[in-house]
């Protein structure tokens, strides 16, 4: 599966509203109020079990970011 870095966005979004992410079915239906971006509850769950490499390769917020570099 791949995540583009437009769905990365809109999980980052509904994430920083400070929505439970574990629950799918509320993620899903928040992003669909939030953003024209169609996350799916297999999108989320592929997002969660790769965050770090995602969050590596996207940053956050669409800023991508050397996390290495921060201390």
């Amino acid at each position: 599966m791949r995540i583009s870095q437009k769905k990365w966005d809109a999980y980052i979004e509904v994430q920083a509203s400070g929505a439970n992410m574990y629950d799918l079915d509320g993620v899903v239906m928040l992003n669909r109020k939030m953003s024209e971006i169609e996350l799916t509850k297999k999108d989320c769950h592929y997002i969660m079990k790769n965050y770090g490499k995602l969050k590596e390769k996207f940053g956050i917020g669409g800023v991508n970011i050397d996390i290495r570099s921060i201390k």
